[in-house]
C-alpha cells in the first residue's frame, strides 16, 4: 500500500504518513477492511451453518406454521462428535526435549513447569474447560477454533527498608523511597470467537503475516486505559451476535450496552503489536513485542477445518455434507406430510345419511336402521355405498421414501464418518460381530485423525503458556507455584529456575496426548487392560526360564514387555514404573558378584599377594614423596607469612600516611570555610547598609518633591482665587444701577 506524502504549502513533509499515529489507522483499518471483505462469505456461511445446528432455520427455511420436518441430523452427529473429541480435562506431560541420562537439572525443570501448568489446570478447571469446549464447537459448527495467551500482573508501591535497621529509607531529596513489589501474576488462556479473528492474505500458517482479534470496549474502559481524548472521540456500537448484516434483524440477541469495536493487531514482520478503534481516526496504542516468544504469535495455528494449500481458509464440514443434510429434512418432510394423509377416509351415499354415525363414539354396540332396506342391498349394501380412500397407494408411497431417506442417511454416514455405531446403536440387527467391530474401527480413524488435531491444538497453546511463564515470570512465582520445596529434588531447584529462565537453552516440551482429552470408553478400556493383563501373565511365565538361566536378561524382558505396552492408550503411566524396574535391575546387575572356580579364586589370590608387595612398595614411595612434600610446604608457609607480615606494615604505612593527609585535608578545608563565612557575612552586611542608604536618599528625595509640588499646588490656587475675585469685581463695577421707583406701569 502506498501513501503520498503530506505537503504543507512549498514545503515537503519528511515524516512518512505511514509513521504516524493517523497514517497507521488508515494503514490498518484498510487491512482489516479487505480481510472483512474476504471473510464475508464464510461468515455468512457460519452464521447459517449455527442457526441450523440450534434449529433456528433449516433447509426449507420456513416459519412456524409451515408444513416442513427437520430431522437435524446436523445437530446429532455434531454433539456425538464433540463428546467423542473432549471429554476429559486435558492431562498435560512436561518432558525434556533431548532427555539425557545425567541431565538431572533439565528433569526437575521439566517437573516443575509440569507441575505449574496441571496446578492451574486443576484450580481453573471450569475456565480452561469452557476455552477448549468453545474452540473444538467453533472448530466443528463454523470451521475454525482460536485461543490466546496473555500475561497478566498487578503490583504495588511500598517503602524500601534498611534491611539492617529496619527503618523507611530516603531519597536524595528527603523524600520517602518507594518500590514497586509483585502481588501476583497470571497467564490465562481466553476464547476468542470465530468472527472475532482476522488474518493477511497466505497460503499456510508459515508465511501469516499479520493476525488481528477484536474486542469490544464501553467508554468507561477506554477511558481507564487511553484516556478521556480517545474516550470521547471512540465510535460507539451495539455488540451484535451475527457477523454479517443477515444478523441484523435479530435484535433481541445483540448487546443492549454501546460499545467501541477494538482491533488489537499482531504483526510478525515488524514484531509490533497495534491497537485501532474503527471510528477513531488515529491509532491509540502500539508496542514491541510483548511477549518476546520465540514463535511470536500469543496463539497456536488455528483449529481449522479443510484448509488447502491455494489459501489458508476454513470450510466447515457442514458445507461438504449440506447437500444431503438438505435432502434428508426434504425427504423428512414429505414422510411427514404422506403420514399425515394416512388415515380412513371414504366418501358415501348422501341418501343413506345414517351411515354417517358409524364413525361417531355414539354408535358403538348399537343397530343402525336403514331405510328400504331391499334397495339399499340391491345397490351392494354398505360396499355399494362407501368408496374408501385407495390407502395401499399412499403407505406404498411412504414405504418407497422411508427407504430412500435411509438411503440417504447412510451416504450422508459415510461423508461424514459418523455411523450407526460410532453413535452407539446399531441400524442392522442381523450384522455379524466381526462386521460390526470392522465399521468400528475404520469408521473411527477420521475421528482419531480429529483427536490427534485437537490434542496438537491444546498441546501448542500450553507450550505458549509455558513459555510465557519461563520469559516474564519471577523465580519467586515460579518457586512457589511449582511447590517442590519438600521434594527430593530440592537443592536443584535454584538450578532448574535458572534453566527455565531460559527457554531456548531449557528446550522443555509439552504434550496432551489425545487420549487424555478424549471420551473414556471404560468398557472397551477394560477389556483392553484385561487383555493386556492376561498376555502379560503369558508373557512373563514363558521368560521366567530365561531369567533362571540368564539374570541379565532381566532388563532385556522388561523393555520388550514396554514395547509390547506402548501400543495401548494410557500407557504413559505405567511405562515410567517399567522404568523404575529395568532402572534397578540394571543396577543390581553391576552390583551383583559373580562366582568363581578354586582355580579362578586361586589365581586370585596370587594376584592379591602381587598386589600387596605392590602396595607396600607404592607406600614407601608415597611416604618419602610425602615428606619431601611436608618440607616444601613448611618452607612455602614460612614464605607465605613473611610475605604477609611485610604486607600487613605496608598497608599500615600506607594507612597512617592517607589519615594524615585526610586530617590535613579537613582541617584546611575548616579554615577556608571560615574565612569564606566571614567574607559573606561582610559583603551581606555591606550590601544591607548600601540598600538602607539608598532607601533613605530616595525617600529624602520624595519628601523633597512632593513639598515643592504642594507649594506650586498652594501658589497657583492662590492666583486662581485672586483672578475670580479680581473678575468678580470688574463684572459688579460693570453692572448699571436702577433707580428707585422706576418700573414698568
Amino acid at each position: 500500500m502506498s501513501y503520498e506524502n503530506s505537503v504543507s504549502g512549498n514545503q515537503e513533509s519528511k515524516v512518512d504518513p505511514k509513521d504516524t499515529p493517523a497514517g497507521k489507522y488508515k494503514y490498518w483499518a484498510e487491512e482489516i477492511g479487505n480481510s472483512m471483505k474476504a471473510r464475508e462469505p464464510w461468515w455468512k456461511k457460519a452464521d447459517k451453518i449455527v442457526n441450523r445446528y440450534i434449529g433456528k432455520s433449516s433447509a426449507h427455511s420456513r416459519d412456524e406454521n409451515s408444513s416442513g420436518f427437520d430431522l437435524n441430523l446436523f445437530h446429532s452427529n455434531t454433539k456425538t462428535l464433540g463428546d467423542m473429541l473432549y471429554g476429559n480435562t486435558p492431562k498435560i506431560d512436561v518432558s525434556r526435549r533431548y532427555a539425557q541420562p545425567n541431565d538431572d537439572v533439565g528433569r526437575v525443570a521439566a517437573e516443575m513447569m509440569d507441575r505449574m501448568l496441571n496446578m492451574d489446570i486443576a484450580e481453573n478447571g471450569s475456565e480452561i474447560d469452557a476455552v477448549f469446549r468453545s474452540v473444538l464447537q467453533d472448530r466443528l459448527l463454523a470451521g475454525l477454533g482460536c485461543a490466546k495467551v496473555r500475561y497478566t500482573m498487578e503490583s504495588e508501591e511500598v517503602l524500601v527498608q534498611n534491611p539492617e535497621t529496619g527503618q523507611p529509607m530516603q531519597d536524595a531529596e528527603g523524600q520517602p523511597l518507594m518500590e514497586e513489589k509483585l502481588i501476583s501474576e497470571d497467564a490465562p488462556v481466553d476464547y476468542y470467537y470465530w468472527g472475532d479473528v482476522l488474518w493477511g492474505w497466505c497460503r499456510n500458517w508459515a508465511d501469516m503475516p499479520w493476525v488481528a482479534f477484536r474486542s469490544y470496549m464501553t467508554k468507561d474502559e477506554l477511558r481507564e486505559r487511553w484516556g478521556d481524548d480517545v474516550a470521547d472521540g471512540a465510535k460507539l456500537k451495539k455488540q451484535t451476535k451475527s457477523t454479517s448484516n443477515e444478523g441484523e434483524e435479530d435484535r433481541d440477541t445483540d448487546s443492549a450496552w454501546m460499545k467501541a469495536e477494538v482491533w488489537e493487531v499482531w504483526c510478525k514482520e515488524s514484531r509490533t503489536v497495534h491497537w485501532i478503534i474503527l471510528g477513531y481516526d488515529k491509532q491509540v496504542e502500539e508496542k514491541d513485542d510483548i511477549l518476546g516468544l520465540s514463535g511470536f504469535w500469543p496463539v497456536p495455528p488455528f483449529f481449522i477445518a479443510n484448509v488447502t494449500t491455494s489459501l489458508y481458509a476454513p470450510t466447515p464440514d457442514f458445507v461438504l455434507a449440506q447437500d444431503l443434510y438438505n435432502e434428508v429434512d426434504n425427504l423428512q418432510t414429505r414422510i411427514a406430510v404422506i403420514t399425515e394423509a394416512v388415515r380412513l377416509v371414504g366418501v358415501y351415499d348422501a341418501s343413506a345419511s345414517n351411515l354417517g354415525t358409524m364413525f361417531d363414539s355414539s354408535g358403538d354396540n348399537q343397530l343402525i336402521p336403514v331405510e328400504n332396506w331391499a334397495l339399499f342391498s340391491e345397490n351392494g349394501g354398505i360396499k355399494g355405498q362407501i368408496e374408501w380412500l385407495p390407502l395401499a397407494d399412499v403407505v406404498g408411497a411412504l414405504q418407497q421414501l422411508i427407504g430412500v431417506r435411509d438411503q440417504t442417511i447412510a451416504l450422508l454416514q459415510q461423508t461424514t464418518g459418523m455411523s450407526d455405531v460410532m453413535r452407539g446403536s446399531l441400524d442392522n440387527q442381523y450384522e455379524g460381530v466381526g462386521q460390526t467391530e470392522t465399521k468400528t474401527k475404520f469408521g473411527s480413524v477420521r475421528i482419531q485423525a480429529l483427536q490427534e488435531q485437537f490434542a496438537r491444538f491444546a498441546g501448542d497453546l500450553m507450550q505458549i503458556k509455558a513459555e510465557v511463564i519461563c520469559r516474564h515470570f519471577s523465580p519467586e512465582t515460579i518457586y512457589k507455584r511449582s511447590n517442590m520445596e519438600f521434594s527430593v529434588d530440592a537443592e536443584l531447584v535454584p538450578q532448574a529456575i535458572d534453566l527455565l529462565k531460559q527457554p531456548e537453552s531449557a528446550r522443555i516440551r509439552v504434550d496432551i496426548r489425545p487420549e487424555s482429552v478424549a471420551m473414556i470408553d471404560h468398557q472397551a478400556l477394560k477389556s483392553e487392560r484385561t487383555e493386556y493383563m492376561n498376555a502379560v501373565a503369558t508373557y512373563l511365565q514363558s521368560a521366567q526360564g530365561i531369567i533362571e538361566n540368564d539374570p541379565a536378561a532381566k532388563a532385556f524382558i522388561l523393555q520388550l514387555m514396554q514395547w509390547g505396552l506402548a501400543g495401548f492408550k494410557g500407557s504413559s503411566e505405567i511405562e515410567g514404573v517399567i522404568d523404575k524396574a529395568i532402572e534397578a535391575s540394571q543396577e543390581a546387575e553391576k552390583n551383583a558378584e559373580p562366582e568363581q572356580d578354586p582355580a579362578a579364586m586361586a589365581a586370585q589370590a596370587a594376584q592379591q599377594l602381587d598386589a600387596q608387595k605392590n602396595e607396600a612398595k607404592l607406600a614407601e614411595v608415597q611416604a618419602k614423596a610425602q615428606a619431601t612434600s611436608q618440607a616444601r610446604q613448611e618452607d612455602m608457609q614460612a614464605d607465605i607469612q613473611t610475605a604477609t607480615a611485610q604486607h600487613h606494615m605496608k598497608m599500615a604505612e600506607i594507612n597512617a600516611n592517607l589519615q594524615a593527609k585526610v586530617a590535613e585535608t579537613q582541617v584546611k578545608m575548616q579554615a577556608d570555610l571560615v574565612v569564606e563565612q566571614a567574607q559573606a557575612q561582610s559583603n551581606i552586611e555591606q550590601t544591607q547598609a548600601t540598600v538602607q542608604g539608598e532607601m533613605q536618599k530616595d525617600v529624602l528625595e520624595h519628601n523633597i518633591n512632593m513639598e515643592g509640588e504642594q507649594a506650586k499646588t498652594t501658589l497657583k490656587i492662590t492666583e486662581i482665587a485672586a483672578n475670580a475675585s479680581a473678575k468678580i469685581k470688574e463684572a459688579a463695577a460693570k453692572t448699571p444701577t436702577t433707580p428707585k421707583g422706576d418700573s414698568d406701569g
